[in-house]
């Protein structure tokens, strides 16, 4: 393939992503405002590259100096609602303003193709389609929060740039990650609850659940090599396709998967007493990935191996 920059490195998808294409033999450029605070050996084959997204010359340099070919952007800022409050304007910065400059960078080169990680997020409040769930083609986008309205201010702009400077741009809207290298990094306000769950279980605390939460939860590993494989798909027919997690699972799924590895993990549902911090009150409609699985095969690996790699990535790098 060649050399492939990822913008958001050293954040929770950017670190999946660039394991993913070391696995597959890439060269990984790894961009972001510092190195990732652990190591692991696959790292050894990732060329870490510190600068700020919204620097376009820094990140000419890296793609001039690195002779990158491929691109996916991944930085972003996962605000809550006290940061949307008060940091607006550096989400804004760094979600859209950043985007742009990335697409300014590489427009200087002959990039064979660019993958901009956006969310389910710009789907916001929109109904789903017929079958229940978001589709490209059908559904209106109504953003509500500030990211996901930054996310699908970033796909306009980006898809504008890519028409100008004639690049090869693929929009992925990823939907609810967890997984190994989720941490609190200080750009993402909430993590998943599949992450507060599982280091509950470690720590023998029990676990509060406010519903069960129905969703097509997205394991980081399964949607990194996704993304891995739409780098270099020739199949791909459009430019913006859904990445979910396919089929429908709970948060009461998780627990049991986890209490199979821990047997004292102790958890129930009790809406008035969670001890969950999420960021939606009601579960939201799945995402369709009919046009990308027609394009790209999906892999999806089992709930309780994915609680079993959760735990031991846990282990290794948030040791209790």
């Amino acid at each position: 393939m060649g050399r492939v920059l990822v913008t958001g490195a050293s954040g929770f998808v950017g670190l999946a992503t660039c394991e993913a294409l070391v696995a597959e033999g890439h060269g990984v450029i790894g961009y972001d405002r510092a190195r990732p605070p652990f190591h692991a050996d696959w790292m050894d084959g990732v060329t870490f590259v510190e600068g700020d997204i919204r620097d376009a010359d820094a990140l000419k340099r890296a793609f001039s100096d690195h002779d990158v070919t491929h691109a996916v952007h991944g930085a972003a800022v996962t605000p809550d609602a006290l940061r949307e409050r008060t940091s607006p304007g550096e989400i804004l910065e760094i979600n859209v303003i950043g985007s742009c400059r990335l697409m300014e960078a590489a427009a200087g080169h002959d990039l064979r193709r660019i993958v901009y990680l956006s969310s389910i997020s710009a789907y916001g409040d929109a109904a789903p389609a017929a079958n229940g769930r978001f589709d490209e083609a059908e559904n209106a986008m109504q953003p509500s929060a500030l990211y996901g309205i930054s996310k699908l201010s970033a796909e306009l702009a980006m898809r504008r740039l890519a028409v100008l400077n004639q690049q090869d741009l693929r929009i992925l809207r990823l939907g609810p990650l967890f997984g190994p290298w989720e941490r609190a990094s200080g750009t993402r306000d909430v993590l998943s609850p599949h992450h507060q769950i599982a280091r509950a279980a470690r720590t023998g605390a029990p676990c509060v659940l406010p519903r069960e939460m129905r969703g097509d939860w997205l394991y980081a590993p399964d949607a990194a090599r996704r993304i891995a494989g739409v780098l270099s798909c020739p199949d791909l027919a459009g430019d913006v396709f859904n990445l979910g997690g396919g089929d429908i699972s709970t948060l009461v799924d998780w627990c049991r998967a986890l209490q199979d590895l821990i047997p004292g993990f102790a958890w129930s549902i009790d809406p008035e007493r969670s001890t969950l911090r999420t960021n939606y009150a009601t579960d939201r409609p799945a995402l369709d990935n009919a046009r990308l699985d027609a394009a790209c095969p999906a892999h999806r690996t089992p709930i309780l191996r994915a609680a079993r790699e959760t735990l031991t990535w846990l282990d290794a790098f948030e040791p209790i």
